[in-house]
């Protein structure tokens, strides 16, 4: 996968003292603080998410992510402020689609601002860059507010699901 940016995504990560990296085993533990910080922080504001997520997504997995080159972050000098990965497996989708990519396991630094939208943008840019023409992700389905964030940043609703402990929405962003 390609992730050279362009000048005007470079602009924005260097406006915001950012830098992207594909992750390092050596910054799984600061990462998954931020999914601890978090969690703690969507008790604190009564939102239902993430109660157990980091039973359901244990250290190997994230592990396993980083080997693939799957897993990035944003850093500010050398802090660990947001992770995310953005894959070509398609866990919920069951398709057999090329022609998307995946994003999963989104976390910013609480108290950071407008990091999911650059997020967002990075993996829009990755997407196109690399020819696909779908970015895919899924999200609590309960999370009105999750699932209002990214209709607002133009991923439609294909579907409903639940599988185990998780009732979800699939949402896809064509790419154009």
């Amino acid at each position: 996968m390609n992730y050279e940016l362009d000048f005007k995504l470079m602009e924005l990560l260097n406006e915001n003292d950012l830098r992207l990296e594909r992750c390092k085993g050596n910054d799984l533990d600061e990462i998954l603080s931020l999914y601890s910080e978090r969690k703690k922080w969507f008790k604190q504001n009564s939102i239902d998410q993430w109660d157990k997520y980091l039973e359901h997504h244990p250290k190997e997995e994230f592990i396993d992510e980083i080997k693939k080159e799957y897993f990035f972050t944003l850093k500010r000098s050398n802090e660990v402020v947001a992770a995310f990965e953005l894959s070509t497996n398609s866990k919920f989708w069951n398709d057999d689609t090329q022609n998307a990519y995946y994003i999963y396991k989104i976390v910013t630094k609480v108290g950071s601002k407008h990091l999911g939208n650059i997020i967002i943008d990075i993996c829009k840019y990755i997407t196109k860059q690399n020819h696909k023409k779908y970015l895919r992700l899924d999200c609590l389905s309960a999370n009105q507010k999750l699932n209002q964030i990214y209709e607002n940043y133009g991923f439609k609703l294909i579907k409903k699901g639940k599988k185990d402990y998780y009732s979800y929405s699939l949402r896809e962003y064509i790419i154009k």
